[in-house]
């Protein structure tokens, strides 16, 4: 559908009806998506990514913190926690003490990853954790592009590391982790697109090649001002993203916290998804007066 059309125009209004009757009867009650940022301390510098952008204090998130949340998880039936936001999960010591835990609540686990720390010895504690997935951001399918793409890393290593888990996980006859191959296509690296996936298909449980965007405006906003999508972005109805500080923000796309929700060390996520910030970000989307926050009126992750 394109935006502006008719079609377009009769979409849009029929999901803001349907998003107005899902909230009056009480549907989003909880988060579907929960997202604990264990660090965002980072070994890379991808052009993909907005590290250089970034001016909040780095950290990990502490074990307290995490077993606060993880608890509130559990008790409202949350069924997955991504332990990544922007940062490099295996830079966190107590990375496999956190997934033990949620796993332990009953949670499965997931996180996005270079892999270029991993070593034989996290491999098997990975394997044997309990998480249920690991995506490896590739973005090349050689070292000249992947490294001008992933500045920091090497193409070598993070070859060797993947082969090192899918060998890990057979040699313990494990089912998990799934392991999946994230491929952000851009004019660099498309020329090796469909070498990339005649390389690992049948090889790792998923590739999945996903399109470049700005990271809300951080990246860019060439082609905002004539902008007509006017979707309301379902992110605000069922994500929750906390820094590792504890501090919440509007999603996953607000790499430096410009939005904060709330604190979770001050109040649970059910009164931070609940609160009267959420429901003015909502409203916003419901009515697709997205310049009263730029950072959804800049952004083209959504529809």
């Amino acid at each position: 559908m394109k935006p502006g059309s008719i079609l377009y125009s009769v979409s849009v209004r029929t999901s803001r009806l349907l998003l107005r009757f899902l909230m009056a009867v009480g549907y989003f009650r909880f988060p579907r998506t929960v997202r604990l940022e264990s660090t965002d301390i980072c070994n890379a510098n991808c052009k993909t990514c907005t590290r250089e952008l970034m001016t909040r204090s780095m950290g990990t998130m502490d074990m307290e913190l995490f077993k606060k949340l993880t608890d509130e998880c559990a008790t409202y039936g949350v069924r997955s926690l991504h332990l990544h936001n922007f940062g490099e999960p295996l830079i966190d010591k107590s990375i496999f003490e956190k997934i033990a835990y949620a796993t332990s609540k009953g949670i499965e686990t997931r996180f996005f990853s270079n892999l270029s720390l991993l070593t034989e010895e996290k491999a098997e504690k990975l394997v044997k954790s309990g998480i249920s997935r690991i995506k490896v951001s590739v973005d090349g399918n050689s070292a000249e592009t992947f490294e001008k793409i992933r500045s920091g890393l090497k193409f070598d290593v993070v070859m060797n590391n993947i082969e090192l888990l899918l060998k890990t996980r057979k040699k313990l006859g494990s089912r998990s982790p799934e392991v999946g191959l994230i491929y952000v296509e851009t004019p660099e690296n498309e020329h090796e697109t469909k070498d990339f996936i005649n390389k690992w298909q049948g090889r790792v449980d998923s590739i999945d090649i996903s399109s470049y965007h700005n990271w809300a405006g951080g990246l860019g906003t060439e082609g905002v001002a004539s902008d007509k999508r006017r979707f309301p972005c379902l992110r605000v109805w069922q994500t929750f993203t906390v820094l590792w500080n504890g501090e919440v923000s509007l999603c996953c796309m607000d790499y430096d916290g410009k939005v904060t929700l709330g604190n979770v060390r001050d109040n649970t996520i059910k009164e931070i998804f609940s609160g009267e910030k959420m429901r003015r970000i909502r409203e916003v989307h419901l009515t697709g007066d997205f310049k009263k926050i730029p950072l959804c009126s800049n952004c083209f992750a959504r529809r």
